[in-house]
């Protein structure tokens, strides 16, 4: 079809009621709750309390961090964060408010916790080519740690004959 010549598009308002039934519309507070659990992830060696209280110490963390570099900032927040809070963050339906500076927080220890984890994904990478070059160091617990470990970050879930 030549450039110049128009061409008319029309939405059938069916269509997307159709395409949006399927799908909750995204609030602060779906999107709070989404960067939550995506930084802080349930799996064999994580459940949902130890997730909510790492979560917990990284925001308190944060906020310490802030403290220091501009004792003001805090003045400013309506409130402080608590393990209620992130509870109820992570729970979804119980936080119907989500403040910027909370989204702001959050995405700040999401970028933290990919860091590190991207960090200990290196290290682990490091150590499986060090195996796989020579596996006559590693002897006993060494080699058995690393047997355990799967690729990716599968689940480790009676990975120790439990």
């Amino acid at each position: 079809m030549p450039a110049s010549e128009d061409k008319d598009v029309a939405f059938s308002p069916k269509s997307l009621d159709e395409s949006s039934k399927d799908e909750a519309p995204m609030t602060d507070a779906t999107l709070a709750t989404e960067i939550l659990q995506e930084a802080f992830p349930v799996s064999a060696s994580r459940n949902v309390k130890a997730a909510i209280g790492e979560a917990f110490q990284a925001l308190k963390g944060r906020e310490r961090h802030l403290a220091q570099a501009n004792p003001e900032v805090l003045r400013e927040r309506p409130r402080a964060w608590t393990e209620r809070r992130v509870r109820s963050i992570w729970n979804g339906k119980e936080a119907k408010r989500i403040d910027h500076y909370e989204i702001e927080d959050l995405r700040a220890i999401a970028r933290k916790e990919a860091a590190l984890e991207l960090q200990r994904s290196k290290a682990r990478q490091a150590r499986l080519a060090a195996l796989l070059a020579d596996p006559a160091p590693y002897r006993g617990r060494q080699l058995a740690h690393l047997v355990r470990e799967r690729v990716g970050g599968m689940d480790r879930a009676g990975a120790d004959g439990d």
